[in-house]
């Protein structure tokens, strides 16, 4: 794992409440950078839309429909079958 992907592992712990130690330090230090505060509204938001039912409104029934079909045609990655 590069140190970038490092980095934004350690603010999804911190913004998930879950890092101790000198991985807090860390994640507090690149959270302060252009980047870290980037991808830490980024995980906000992303948090912020699986908690709530108004923000996660869908705004185009058939976009979602299309998107969901598309998505069925994938190879699964995690070595199950796909739904029948």
């Amino acid at each position: 794992m590069n140190d970038d992907a490092k980095m934004r592992e350690h603010l999804s712990a911190l913004a998930d409440g879950e890092l101790q130690g000198p991985e807090f330090a860390q994640a507090l230090a690149y959270a302060a950078t252009d980047e870290g505060e980037s991808t830490w509204r980024l995980y906000h938001l992303i948090g912020d839309t699986l908690r709530s039912t108004e923000v996660a409104q869908v705004g185009n029934p058939a976009l979602l429909g299309r998107l969901r079909a598309q998505l069925a045609l994938e190879p699964r990655h995690d070595g199950l079958a796909p739904p029948q």
